[in-house]
């Protein structure tokens, strides 16, 4: 569960002994590109949610809010600061409790994948090689050559295989922030939340990132939530963007462009600009 992959990160050290021992040669990176769904990928998480409502100290944050999202779908939601979406999400991850409604998780296998999260801060362990970052999330899950060699293949699906022995303090702030999409994606999660984890980031490697997370994506089926401040790459991304204003959804807007997007489509820039004509009217001083 989340909650064990991130119980971690408050504990004094890793292992006794670390997963990371030089390989006798060299890693192979296996190929992204261009790939089918996995084989062995157990499918999105279906999320429903009910009348939610959430308050903190008699401010409601959420209220009555109703959402489905289908197994498998990308979701983009996006609004102005306060609105309620950081807190939707962690409603929907568990992290936090609603104060009224529910919230449903349905998987078609009988064991149901983990839910994972990843930030807008890498949230590394400092102390620990990459590879051992990586086997954070998967728990205590694995022998340590199991643990070892699953955290060497999600490294090498986001082109960091040659860094498992690295520390994390010699990467770039990129090169760490796909270290934390290899920890989030290592234990195959139905669904995984991504809150703002490109917003530091500059805008090439920002780019190269969301192809990075949309390639996944299409490998791997999980059902994919981004919160982000950033329209465009809303639009870039999802197959469904929604707004959200005072705690409720104020817009539900598919995007109906075929993949792979390209930047600069004219029909991308009018449902960007929509949408923001939407929160720019919304908020407009009388």
């Amino acid at each position: 569960m989340i909650a064990t992959a991130l119980r971690v990160h408050d504990t004094p050290v890793l292992e006794t002994l670390p997963l990371w021992q030089p390989a006798e040669r060299p890693v192979q990176e296996p190929p992204t590109r261009a790939r089918s769904r996995e084989r062995d990928a157990p499918g999105g998480l279906a999320v429903t949610v009910r009348d939610l409502s959430k308050a903190f100290d008699g401010h409601t944050v959420i209220e009555n809010l109703d959402l489905h999202i289908p197994a498998g779908q990308f979701v983009a939601v996006v609004g102005r600061s306060g609105c309620g979406k950081s807190t939707l999400l962690r409603l929907i991850l568990g992290l936090e409790q609603p104060s009224s409604g529910r919230v449903v998780l349905e998987s078609e296998g009988v064991r149901p994948p983990p839910k994972r999260i990843m930030f807008q801060e890498p949230r590394l362990l400092p102390w620990a090689h990459v590879a051992d970052n990586v086997a954070v999330g998967l728990g205590e899950t694995g022998t340590k050559a199991e643990r070892r060699a699953r955290a060497l293949t999600a490294l090498g699906e986001v082109g960091l295989a040659d860094k498992a022995g690295q520390w994390p303090a010699t990467l770039s702030g990129g090169q760490r922030q796909r270290v934390a999409l290899a920890r989030a994606l290592v234990s195959r999660p139905g669904l995984l939340a991504l809150d703002e984890p490109l917003g530091a980031l500059d805008a090439l490697t920002r780019i190269g990132m969301q192809a990075m997370i949309e390639e996944i994506w299409q490998a791997q089926g999980f059902t994919a939530l981004l919160v982000t401040h950033d329209v465009a790459e809303a639009v870039a991304l999802a197959d469904r963007i929604l707004v959200v204003e005072d705690g409720r959804i104020a817009l539900d807007v598919k995007v109906e462009v075929p993949r792979p997007r390209r930047r600069g489509d004219p029909i991308l820039a009018a449902l960007e600009g929509r949408i923001l004509d939407h929160l720019l009217q919304t908020h407009a001083p009388a």
